[in-house]
C-alpha cells in the first residue's frame, strides 16, 4: 500500500455526532474519490458553511485523511 495524506471539504448531516459523523464524512470522501481503495479519516473540523438545499440540511467540514490509491504509487495532490 502507498498511503498519502490529503485534505478536502466534505458534507455531513447536521444531526450526526461522534462515530456516525466520522463515518458519513469518510463515505463522502470515498464517493467523491472512487479511485481510492481505502480512506481513513484523521480529523474533521466544522465550518460555518451549510448546504440547506438538501433535507436534512448538511454542514461542510474540513477533513484530513489518509488514503491509498490501490496501485502502490501514492496519490498526486
Amino acid at each position: 500500500m502507498s498511503w498519502a495524506k490529503r485534505e478536502a471539504k466534505a458534507l455531513a448531516d447536521t444531526s450526526l455526532t461522534g462515530d456516525a459523523l466520522l463515518a458519513e464524512l469518510e463515505d463522502y470522501v470515498r464517493v467523491h474519490n472512487p479511485r481510492l481503495t481505502d480512506v481513513r479519516l484523521e480529523r474533521a473540523t466544522a465550518t460555518e458553511e451549510y448546504d440547506a438545499s438538501t433535507q436534512p440540511p448538511r454542514r461542510w467540514y474540513l477533513v484530513s485523511y489518509l488514503a491509498d490509491d490501490g496501485e502502490g504509487y501514492g496519490i498526486k495532490p
